[in-house]
């Protein structure tokens, strides 16, 4: 005789983490702009980033609860790329490869 097993199938969620999507305008102008601005984004409240060269978009899927779409514009302009609330501080932009200037 067969004995039948019963399966029991628990899932526990601990600790979920709200995901959040947004898109921004962050300036650039190459692929080495690219590479800047997802390197900043490398931080554990950015679950995916992406990156438009054509139309200066991003689009990132990050932990709502961890960081702020604000904070997250910031630290953009904080790498020296312009966003729509912020604009990268002189200093940083001007240290860009020249590649990677602009502004007009």
């Amino acid at each position: 005789m067969f004995r039948r097993s019963r399966t029991l199938i628990a899932f526990f969620i601990i600790g979920c983490k709200p995901i959040e999507a947004i898109t921004f305008t962050a300036k650039g102008c190459c692929p080495s702009c690219e590479t800047s601005i997802l390197e900043s984004l490398q931080i554990d409240a950015v679950k995916s980033a992406q990156w438009n060269q054509h139309n200066e978009k991003i689009t990132l899927r990050y932990y709502s609860n961890e960081i702020s779409a604000d904070q997250l514009q910031r630290t953009v302009a904080m790498a020296g790329y312009d966003t729509d609330l912020f604009m990268a501080p002189d200093s940083v932009y001007l240290a860009l490869p020249k590649c990677c200037h602009y502004r007009d």
